[in-house]
């Protein structure tokens, strides 16, 4: 009956998303110990993935409600820079991603109504890259 749980439990793309995220914070504090010598208990490593997991459900509300104030149903760079504009590193290196970008061409505002033109950042795709290791942290602060 556990594995029937476990089954539904992980067809849900939220449920499989926290799996992840947890697996992921367990290999970081395994790292951690290795490096340096510490032990981290199960329950540290579960209130990390669940902070995390909260931090990261507060960031994409907030993202929709950037979206939303600026009449659009698409998330954009403006959006992100806005979350992330009181971590000044965080905020150079997405400035710094955004001018590697090459502008596509924008199409005349004179052909199409304002609501249907998109984002020059849309049609590019974006590899999110998980830090795997505390060194790897300093680099993003």
């Amino acid at each position: 009956m556990a594995d029937l749980d476990d089954e539904r439990l992980l067809q849900d793309p939220g449920s499989r998303l926290k799996v992840a995220l947890h697996a992921a914070c367990g290999k970081i504090c395994e790292q951690l110990q290795i490096q340096s010598n510490v032990t981290v208990d199960k329950q540290v490593v579960n209130a990390i993935g669940d902070i995390t997991f909260q931090q990261i459900e507060t960031f994409c509300q907030d993202l929709d409600v950037f979206s939303k104030h600026g009449k659009r149903t698409t998330i954009n760079v403006d959006d992100v820079r806005l979350l992330c504009r009181r971590n000044p590193g965080l905020l150079d290196k997405i400035d710094d991603f955004q001018r590697s970008l090459k502008p596509l061409k924008t199409t005349s505002r004179s052909t199409t109504s304002r609501n249907n033109i998109s984002s020059r950042y849309d049609d590019h795709n974006v590899d999110i890259t998980v830090v795997e290791s505390s060194s790897d942290m300093d680099d993003i602060n």
